[in-house]
Formats: C-alpha cells, structure tokens, sequence
C-alpha cells in the first residue's frame, strides 16, 4: 500500500470518526432539548391547570358565584382571618397592654358570632329582604365588618371594652358572609352535584393561600405602621363584600307580600328540620366529637406569644417571622388540599 492510499484511509478513519462525534452531539442536543420542552411544559401546566379548571367552574356556573367564593373564602376568611389573628395580639399586648389571660377570654368571645352560625343561617332562609336572601346579607356583613374596624383602628384610646366589641364585629361580618356564601355553596351544589367536590376544594384551596398572604404579610404591616394602624387593613375586604352583595346572581322572589306573613312559618319548618337532622347518628355523633375535641382543648397560644415576643424573658422573635411561623401552617394547608384534591376527593361520591 503507498502512502497515497494510506492518506485516504486515514482522511476516510477522520471523516467518520467527526461524523460520529457530530452524531453524538446533535443527540445529546436533542436531548437536552427535549428535557427542557419537558420542563417548560410542566411548569407552564401548573399555572394553566388552574386557570383552566376555574374557567370550567366559571362556565358551569355562574361567574358572580365563583367571584363571591374567591372574595368570601380567599380575602374575608383567608386573609383577614389570619391577619386579624396577629394584629389583634399585638394589639391587645401593646396597645392595650393587656394580660395574656384575659387576652385568652377575649379570643373566647370573638368566637361568639361563629357559634351563632346557624342563627345567621336561619336568617338568611326564612327572613328576605326586599325578595333578596342571599345579597342584602353580604351587604349587612361588608358594612358591619368595615365599621367596625375602621372605629378601632382611626380611635385612639379606646377603652378596652368598647375595642373588643369592634373587634367581635369584625369577626361578625366574616362569620356572616361565611354563612352566606356557604347557602349559596349549597343550592349550587344540590343543582350541579357533579361539581359539588371542586367547589369543596376551591373554597379550600382560597381559604389556605389567602391565609399564606395574611399571616406572611401582617408582621410587616404590623412593623412599619404599628398595631393598631395595621387593623386599618381589615376594614378593606368588607369593602368588597359590601359589593358582592350588589353583583352576585341571585333571583329574586316575586311573592314579597305572600313571604312577610310566611317568616314565622318558615322559621318554624326550619327548626324543625334543623331538629329531625340533628337526630340522625350520622350527624349528631360527628357534631359531638366535634364538640368535645374544641371544648376540651386547652390553648395556651397567649401566653406563648407574649414569651416569644417578649425580648427580656423570651427570644424575641420580630413581627415578620412571627408571620412566617404562622404562614407555614398555611402553607402545609394549602397543600393538603391540593393533594387530597387529587387523590382521593374526586374518587368519592358526594352524598346530601
């Protein structure tokens, strides 16, 4: 073989070996490539879904209803809830400058608007306004729950007595629209019982990621305008509330005269309904233990966060991670719900 023929094959060994080479690279291009497209569309299907599923909801029901759950659940009991939770114990702690012990009796009685529950919902049943149950009730709760704290926040030197009771009507306006929107859940679910579980989670779902925004916000609200300037806030998602009541869905009755001489009636039909459910066991044996594990908790949450925050006899914990300690709980709900959406919630029948 002369050295010509032994050039050719080594040009020939050199072409193939960078033909390979480019092979080899153009598939681990393609590969990469692949992964990526893969990851893109993962994370932009994790915002879409989202969007997708809420204009499902949207379109099976009404797009006012879906609104009022996001204002209900989301901002009134998600954010304010867990915003109204941390600024009231600064409040009361530096502002008022009251014991953790009677702190405790306070949280006890904001507690009674949510105890008288089934009142706000007979009311909204059995007692209309102007051929209205379910609207002018978001209206009373959006007006009572920012009047309330605007006067505790704007008033300098409240007596104590006279805050708790602003503060227990904050806590009103959110039980009353809680209540309200939860009739309307009701009805809804009762007509569309196939999308009776994706009410469920979205309610869930805004509950827990407007308590993340309200528990990791309030320690820096708390911070730069103070305790009681923070409860300016609160007096903000009743606002909206105030005008759900006016663009909500609702039809409205045409018998106003034929209603007013009913209420009675009415009333008495539903507590006697509200009596013969409550004897079934599959009611009243949940209600119960229900009862007995809150009844029997003992809560100590005062008196820890006057230790935590206190800098000579505690660590001294700031505002803003007070919050972020609150706002991983929220957090872990958030995701429980989003798992037990997928998992097993849509698995199971929905009974009435």
């Amino acid at each position: 073989m002369d050295s010509s023929e032994k050039e050719g094959l080594i040009e020939e060994e050199s072409l193939s070996s960078t033909s390979q080479q480019s092979a080899h690279v153009s598939n681990q291009t393609n590969f990469h490539s692949a992964e990526t497209c893969k990851k893109t569309n993962i994370f932009l299907s994790v915002f879409l879904e989202p969007v997708q599923w809420i204009q499902m909801l949207s379109s099976q029901l009404n797009p006012t209803f879906i609104v009022g759950i996001v204002l209900v659940y989301g901002l009134n009991l998600g954010f304010s809830g867990s915003f109204f939770k941390v600024v009231t114990d600064y409040y009361w702690k530096d502002v008022q400058k009251v014991q953790p012990s009677v702190v405790q009796l306070y949280i006890g009685l904001y507690h009674i608007p949510w105890v008288m529950k089934p009142v706000w919902g007979l009311l909204t049943d059995v007692l209309p306004i102007r051929g209205y149950r379910r609207r002018p009730y978001f209206v009373v709760a959006g007006i009572l729950g920012c009047a309330s704290a605007l006067m505790v926040a704007l008033i300098g030197d409240l007596p104590a007595a006279l805050a708790l009771t602003c503060l227990i009507g904050v806590a009103a306006g959110m039980a009353i629209a809680d209540v309200t929107i939860d009739a309307c859940i009701a009805r809804n679910s009762i007509e569309v019982r196939s999308l009776a579980p994706d009410m469920q989670s979205l309610c869930g779902f805004c509950s827990s990621a407007g308590a993340l925004i309200g528990y990791s916000t309030s320690g820096f609200f708390v911070h730069h305008l103070g305790p009681q300037g923070a409860l300016i806030l609160l007096a903000i998602p009743p606002v909206f509330i105030t005008v759900l009541g006016f663009v909500i869905y609702e039809m409205r009755s045409s018998s106003l005269h034929s209603e007013k001489h009913k209420t009675m009636e009415n009333l008495g039909v539903a507590v006697t309904g509200m009596y013969r459910t409550i004897k079934f066991p599959q009611v009243w044996k949940p209600s119960l233990y229900m009862y007995l594990s809150l009844a029997l908790s003992i809560s100590t949450h005062e008196g820890q966060f006057y230790w935590y925050t206190d800098p000579k006899a505690g660590p001294a914990f700031s505002q803003e991670f007070v919050g972020i300690i609150y706002a991983i709980g929220a957090m872990a709900s958030m995701n429980t719900v989003d798992s037990h959406d997928g998992v097993k919630h849509k698995a199971l029948p929905y009974r009435h």
